[in-house]
């Protein structure tokens, strides 16, 4: 990294980010996003045009819960739920239905949860007060590897100049990566997408997933499994729930949970105050008292 920051040119690097965001990315296609980003941090050195990342890795030990919410449809209302009654339902979208993400391109599936805090994940799916959803809870089995984007770089042995050029190049990455899309700019994710799997995407035996900042909820992250490594997840359930925001304080409701049934296909029901809420869910009975 020392080396090739010699090369790299702070202003010219600055000319180069701005002209990215001055792209038309609506019609551009991946192939061409991910050229557009190459040039941005490739530089001529003695041993040709390169660039030179140094991603951060991390882990989240054993135990760790992990969230996902599902919306749930107003005239799904009967127990048990259409939407929520297999175990499937739980689990990543089937391909044939999925559109790009921050992640992934279109049919491709890939499991986006928050760690540690259910309320990342409902804010992530823009839940408003009072609407019923699926709170579904994930626990690691074994130590979760993760690469982390938009992390700071590691600037040990590196000079204030370098240091400098060093966080130009990794706030381009996050900025891009994070930007905010809505309906009618997902061709935006063509950006998040081509830097995850051309910058951060290590060998599968070194990296389980993702992990990148929340734009939904600021100063705190999402994980997204790679596809062969949901394996390492045990789903505990799901809870039927509503949520109320009082300032920064969330009133979380739980109606029902779900549990896998015998057969491991299907999910049975459960009331709060059940053995089985008590047995899956302890917090709920904790958050009531």
């Amino acid at each position: 990294m020392k080396d090739f920051l010699k090369h790299v040119d702070a202003a010219h690097l600055h000319d180069k980010i701005g002209k990215f965001r001055d792209l038309d990315f609506k019609r551009m296609s991946y192939q061409d996003v991910q050229k557009a980003i190459t040039e941005v941090i490739t530089f001529s050195t003695p041993n040709g045009d390169i660039s030179v990342l140094t991603p951060m890795n991390a882990s989240y030990p054993a135990g760790t819960r992990f969230y996902r919410v599902r919306t749930l449809p107003y005239d799904d209302r009967k127990i048990p739920l259409r939407t929520m009654s297999k175990v499937s339902d739980c689990w990543e979208p089937p391909e044939h239905i999925v559109k790009a993400g921050r992640l992934n391109r279109d049919n491709e599936a890939l499991l986006y949860t928050a760690p540690m805090s259910p309320f990342v994940a409902v804010e992530e799916m823009k839940i408003p007060d009072g609407e019923l959803f699926s709170l579904i809870v994930y626990e690691a089995l074994e130590k979760i590897n993760v690469t982390m984007i938009g992390a700071q770089p590691n600037t040990e042995g590196l000079d204030a100049d370098e240091v400098f050029k060093c966080k130009m190049i990794q706030d381009f990455l996050k900025h891009e990566f994070i930007r905010d899309v809505g309906v009618g700019t997902e061709y935006l994710y063509r950006i998040s997408e081509s830097i995850t799997k051309d910058y951060f995407d290590l060998p599968p035996d070194l990296q389980d997933a993702w992990c990148y900042p929340s734009v939904a909820k600021k100063g705190h992250f999402n994980v997204c499994f790679r596809k062969d490594k949901r394996s390492k997840l045990k789903l505990i359930g799901s809870q039927i729930a509503s949520v109320f925001r009082e300032q920064d304080d969330y009133l979380f409701q739980a109606k029902l949970i779900t549990k896998v049934s015998g057969d491991g296909e299907n999910l049975t029901y459960h009331q709060i105050g059940s053995h089985e809420q008590r047995e899956l869910f302890p917090e709920i009975m904790l958050e009531e008292m």
